[in-house]
């Protein structure tokens, strides 16, 4: 392939991602599958990228439940981790943005369709993340991989088993308050179509109980609705504190 051709895919690329990059050598070396340089075996591929591409999104996926649910403890938070990352969703995230039509393989792989192999899309997105990662740094890798994921997936807190704050709130209030009434209102909305952030209040019995943010608006209650089982006694996050 002709170094034009091979430029002219990386800048539509560069478009499809959203992101463009510093260092274009990194992504062309992201794109490029084992296959790529049949008679160089010595050449690089993305096989190194792949490997620093793998923890830099075990990394950011773990500070991300980390810091969002705070009274999970390891075990659950590696379920978490998992549930996020588990099964198919690498290659899924890979067709998301149509990797596959930019990696950099042999003739022969192409013609068996090496491109669409699963194995393959899952290499090429972790090189794409470690080159991200290494041109733009933690945040930006770290931006692209939470967007990535909730076009395909939803808001993290919605692919979470077992975490329903919303309904464990629920739960409390018709045991400890049978009467009482919840409500949730957006007080606060702001940020770019693309990028929303709201701001939601929880009333029960027309008393604040905190305020939550979130991506959007489900999110933003969710958030709500656990910071007012962290102040209620007796509820789940009120055992968790007890027990650390």
């Amino acid at each position: 392939m002709c170094f034009v051709c091979v430029e002219e895919k990386l800048n539509q690329f560069q478009k499809e991602i959203v992101y463009e990059f510093k260092d274009k050598a990194l992504l062309c070396l992201a794109l490029t599958h084992p296959s790529f340089h049949e008679s160089q075996t010595s050449a690089p591929t993305n096989q190194r990228l792949e490997f620093l591409g793998d923890s830099v999104l075990s990394f950011i996926l773990t500070d991300e439940l980390y810091h969002r649910f705070p009274y999970s403890d390891e075990g659950h938070l590696t379920q978490q981790r998992a549930s996020l990352i588990r099964g198919k969703t690498l290659s899924a995230l890979a067709q998301q943005i149509n990797i596959h039509d930019y990696i950099l393989l042999s003739q022969s792989e192409r013609k068996i369709n090496g491109h669409l192999r699963e194995s393959t899309l899952e290499d090429a997105m972790e090189a794409l993340i470690g080159a991200i990662y290494l041109d733009g740094g933690i945040d930006s890798a770290r931006n692209l991989i939470i967007e990535w994921i909730t076009r395909l997936k939803g808001e993290i807190e919605e692919n979470i088993p077992n975490h329903n704050p919303k309904g464990e709130l629920q739960e409390w209030v018709q045991e400890n308050k049978p009467n009482s009434k919840i409500k949730y209102r957006i007080i606060n909305e702001n940020g770019p179509a693309h990028n929303k952030h709201f701001d939601a209040e929880i009333l029960i019995d027309g008393s604040s109980y905190g305020v939550g943010s979130g991506k959007s608006k489900k999110a933003a209650e969710s958030h709500a609705a656990f910071i007012a089982l962290d102040a209620l006694p007796g509820s789940s996050n009120e055992r968790k504190k007890e027990k650390s």
